[in-house]
């Protein structure tokens, strides 16, 4: 397929190039040009250059694209894309990662996500971390960046007391398949224990309508743009969240405003918030993760799971770093005590060699320093990572 270009300066027709299909071509008309007959799509770059086409192209049944508004479709598709899915962002991480340049990582869930800062810790690190990411997920990206990046000295695994009973595959909630389907399967093709794979090949975020380009090559270029622009950090950091009294956490995100967001919400960090709305959030929080006792198949699982990394890593000389992460009060309130214990039962049990920190037993942090009942925030995120950046360093 063949697509034409008039009047578009030289790095847009660049990028055209790149968004193409590996099998179709673009050629660039010059001003006054006589149209090939063959002649489908054509982009021009904003609609009043429409006037200056030339006449016998008006006459001609040919789909002509204004590239400014084309630009921006592409763009703004490709953000909510690489928000609602962290595949891309976590593609690009792993490329980093894989970096002879990169030293540390730091892995897990939203504990990671949130309360390691990759800057803090130094260029040479970074933060692999995602949402909800279970010990198989997190091992699979470590041995990953093990097996590609022989620089790779320090594995920061931030962890909380329900650690061993996680398992994505296993969860009752949409959310959580969603995350393998959308983020972890199109990386490893590797579903854990969901086994309709085909399903999840074909859950893919499509939203191109035009022949002429290749999703892939869109995706690519613009999420890398994303990436590079939020200097590494993925998406879901650097929003805005608000509280609101009547409905918890909001996201506020300029992006991905609705006109109905755009609601002039007061903000609320959570050391304001009356204790007895504190409570209800914890409380809910740790229903969520109670349940997850259920899992015994899991927990056996994750242990061997986790002994077999630290072994590979410590055959790799690779220093591995485990960290209970802080939570509230109100959240250790509500929170099963035979996970905490478990926890601590899983960690005895591997044979490897690592160094182990509780941050509950290290007077850091205050209410300011969270962002809920078991998230930390900036400032709090800054603190920790003080801390673990020193304790690397000793083993450095």
């Amino acid at each position: 397929m063949n697509l034409y270009s008039y009047q578009l300066c030289e790095q847009d027709n660049e990028l055209l190039r790149r968004l193409l299909p590996v099998d179709s071509n673009l050629f660039v008309l010059a001003e006054g040009t006589v149209l090939p007959e063959e002649i489908s799509f054509l982009i021009i770059p904003t609609a009043s250059f429409a006037q200056r086409l030339p006449g016998d192209l008006t006459k001609k049944e040919i789909s002509i694209f204004c590239w400014d508004e084309l630009n921006r479709y592409l763009l703004e598709s490709s953000w909510r894309i690489y928000c609602s899915a962290e595949q891309y962002f976590l593609k690009f991480a792993l490329e980093r990662a894989c970096s002879p340049s990169t030293h540390s990582v730091l892995l897990g869930s939203s504990y990671a996500k949130y309360g390691l800062s990759a800057a803090e810790m130094g260029e040479d690190c970074v933060n692999l971390g995602l949402d909800a990411q279970d010990i198989y997920y997190t091992c699979k990206l470590g041995m990953r960046v093990i097996e590609q990046n022989r620089s790779i000295r320090h594995i920061v695994l931030a962890s909380g007391y329900y650690w061993f009973y996680s398992d994505l595959s296993r969860a009752d909630s949409e959310y959580a398949r969603a995350l393998i389907s959308e983020t972890y399967y199109p990386i490893f093709k590797d579903a854990h224990h969901i086994q309709n794979t085909e399903a999840i090949a074909q859950h893919q975020n499509k939203f191109l309508q035009l022949p002429f380009l290749d999703e892939s090559h869109v995706l690519q270029h613009y999420c890398k743009q994303f990436y590079e622009d939020l200097g590494g950090e993925s998406a879901k950091v650097t929003r805005r969240f608000i509280f609101h009294q009547a409905n918890g956490w909001q996201v506020c995100n300029e992006y991905l405003r609705t006109p109905n967001d755009r609601i002039n919400w007061g903000k609320l960090p959570w050391h304001l918030i009356p204790d007895a709305i504190k409570d209800e959030l914890a409380r809910a929080r740790c229903r969520d993760h109670n349940k997850l006792l259920r899992h015994s198949e899991s927990f056996q699982e994750n242990k061997e799971t986790l002994n077999r990394f630290i072994s590979f890593c410590n055959h790799q000389g690779v220093c591995v770093y485990v960290l209970c992460m802080p939570q509230t009060d109100h959240y250790l309130r509500y929170l099963d005590a035979k996970l905490k214990q478990d926890y601590y039962a899983a960690l005895d049990c591997i044979e490897g060699d690592y160094i182990f920190l509780d941050f509950h037993g290290v007077e850091l942090l205050g209410p300011e320093d969270y962002m809920d009942q078991d998230h930390l925030n900036p400032s709090g995120a800054k603190k920790i990572t003080h801390f673990a950046k020193e304790l690397v360093d000793t083993y450095e």
